[in-house]
């Protein structure tokens, strides 16, 4: 893959690629930063760009419509003939979906041996 355009905007960092989109997240994912956690995950794609892989390993902290973003960013991606997977969850992120019982709405990329890791990124 080949880097075409990047993006960085506070704690939601995007970087569109020729046959996907890469998503990191850092940081809070507080009220503020709703509007750009929106635009980078239920705005139209780029023709071609129908994988979305989500980096939430850096995440220190998760508001509730934060992570109502996130699982709508998943169903809606399938919806509309992509595929949102996350490479890295934080333990924030984690226990915040288990809390309000969503976390298997947020597909995770099959680790090694085929299970599914929730690694945090160093």
């Amino acid at each position: 893959m080949s880097t075409m355009t990047a993006e960085s905007t506070g704690t939601v960092h995007t970087t569109v690629l020729t046959d996907g989109i890469v998503v990191r997240l850092d940081g809070s994912l507080d009220v503020a930063s709703l509007p750009e956690l929106r635009a980078a995950l239920l705005s139209e794609r780029p023709a071609g760009r129908d994988d979305i892989v989500v980096d939430a390993g850096r995440v220190t902290e998760v508001h509730e419509r934060a992570l109502a973003i996130l699982v709508a960013a998943a169903d809606w991606a399938g919806h509309t003939g992509g595929r949102l997977r996350f490479a890295a969850m934080s333990p924030a992120l984690r226990e915040t979906a288990r809390y309000f019982a969503v976390q298997d709405l947020l597909p995770l990329l099959p680790g090694l041996g085929g299970r599914a890791e929730t690694t945090a990124s160093a």
